[in-house]
């Protein structure tokens, strides 16, 4: 049986098979390259008149299948969600996405609207660095330097978990959507980008820091890597200088 039938079995025993106007079907299975871990992504559009949304899993002879219904106002409430946040998670399932039931025609609307979102590259989007995520950013940094001049043995585990928030900011401040279990091949990989609908990063050298601090077994070369990434990011939000540094705030009552 393949993805298809099974598909056919899951959405024949679907508890809201009435409401359904559409499905789309997204994911590995269909940009390919799926694993044995893959599950099959199945978006169900439900009739706009529905005042409900369900995500569940279902497995069917084998494939786990993960579902998101939702009428359309819902996916477009996700879509405008996604771009103001400078993410096209949503937006990429429904353009690389493909279509298996359309009654209305509103699925093939979506999709287009995800691709014409897309191709917007969050040109409208303003990103304004607050003063705490500057600080933020030199105080991991410093938590960093610590944990790697006394040779703590904690100092991979805080790394890493810290390099994930750097390159997670970096990325916002150049527009670009991040994800941490394709960064890799976002900088390395055209057929990753062509898969997720990347854009190539602009810098060379920020691509080579990201890739160091990510595949390096030398801990000083990460280290350097890193501090080099978190200077290059504070520079691109306008820099910082702790000395000086203060937040004033109103209390919370």
């Amino acid at each position: 049986m393949n993805w298809q039938e099974k598909l056919n079995q899951f959405v024949d025993a679907f508890e809201h098979k009435d409401d359904i106007i559409g499905i789309l079907v997204c994911g590995s299975f269909i940009t390919g390259n799926p694993s044995s871990h893959s599950d099959l992504d199945v978006h169900i559009i439900l009739d706009e008149s529905v005042d409900y949304r369900e995500k569940g899993n279902k497995i069917i002879d084998g494939l786990l299948i993960e579902y998101f219904a939702n009428p359309p106002r819902q996916i477009r409430s996700y879509f405008k969600e996604d771009y103001q946040s400078i993410s096209q998670m949503s937006q990429t399932q429904f353009a690389t996405g493909e279509i298996v039931i359309d009654t209305t025609g509103t699925v093939a609307k979506l999709k287009q609207e995800a691709i014409a979102i897309i191709e917007r590259q969050f040109e409208d989007v303003e990103i304004s660095p607050h003063a705490l995520t500057k600080y933020g950013i030199w105080d991991m940094l410093d938590d960093l330097q610590d944990l790697y001049e006394n040779e703590r043995t904690e100092f991979d585990f805080v790394y890493y978990a810290n390099l994930d928030k750097l390159i997670s900011l970096y990325m916002q401040q150049i527009k670009q959507p991040y994800t941490n279990k394709t960064i890799l091949g976002h900088i390395t990989s055209d057929t990753v980008r062509r898969k997720y609908l990347l854009q190539e990063l602009p810098d060379e050298v920020v691509k080579d820091l990201i890739k160091t601090c990510i595949t390096a077994e030398n801990k000083k070369n990460r280290m350097e890597s890193y501090e080099k990434l978190a200077n290059l990011t504070l520079n691109l939000m306008g820099g910082f200088a702790i000395d000086g540094f203060k937040f004033k705030s109103n209390v919370e009552e």
